[in-house]
């Protein structure tokens, strides 16, 4: 939740629905068609993860809106959409629901959830891993995502070398992606390269009173078999 006469921008289940709804509608008409789509949630879809709205860990206090019943409702609701509208576009779809720091119960039962229920679709597979490091082969490309909460930016190129050493030996191109901080960061290192995704939501007061304002956006990055990135599409928030 977020007031705009505090933190710039409104905030609420309804606008976060509309928003991304209209962001994942530009973001697929704007992709290639392709043979693999991937839904990659990195964490923290969840503001808040139960009937208090606190952080999981620390317990810190969180600005929320409504029930948490009507929280998970439209979260659901919201991850079944993109499924079906990538499904529109793409022949298959691998659906990663990351944990994050503010999500770490909410999470698993996105997960589980959304592997039972495109269970009979053989165009749809869900990562079901309960490990927070996903990895996604594709030709010589591969592609590793972490929420962010657990290794820091700079950190991630070995932790997933460490990890996943085979399938990044036979890759020629790597790319990790995280979030976490709702900073844009780009980096290269070991032949790997490292970003940090920006997020579509406003800033709550937490975020407002203590860090600077950041651009908001999400990203569709379309990656070839074999010449790693190929193009990207970016879209900000767009609540009409």
């Amino acid at each position: 939740y977020s007031w705009h006469e505090e933190t710039g921008a409104d905030w609420d289940l309804n606008i976060a629905e509309r928003v991304l709804q209209n962001a994942v509608q530009e973001l697929i008409s704007g992709s290639p068609d392709s043979e693999q789509a991937i839904f990659c949630q990195l964490g923290d879809f969840l503001h808040w993860d139960g009937l208090q709205a606190v952080t999981p860990t620390a317990k810190n206090i969180l600005d929320s809106d409504g029930r948490f019943e009507k929280l998970t409702d439209i979260a659901l609701e919201a991850c079944l959409n993109v499924v079906n509208l990538l499904l529109g576009k793409h022949k298959k779809v691998h659906v990663i629901m990351a944990e994050g720091n503010h999500d770490l119960a909410g999470s698993v039962w996105l997960r589980l959830i959304m592997k039972r229920l495109f269970s009979d679709n053989k165009r749809v597979t869900v990562e079901d891993s309960p490990f927070p490091y996903y990895k996604f082969c594709w030709g010589n490309t591969f592609l590793g995502f972490h929420h962010g909460h657990l290794s820091r930016i700079k950190q991630m190129p070995g932790k997933f070398y460490s990890e996943f050493a085979a399938e990044m030996g036979q890759s020629e191109y790597r790319y990790l992606h995280t979030g976490h901080l709702h900073l844009k960061e780009v980096i290269e290192d070991a032949g790997v390269v490292v970003e940090r995704h920006p997020t579509l939501n406003a800033r709550d007061a937490y975020g407002a009173r203590g860090f600077s304002k950041t651009i908001r956006a999400a990203q569709a990055i379309t990656y070839g078999k074999t010449g790693g990135e190929i193009s990207r599409n970016v879209v900000y928030p767009r609540d009409k």
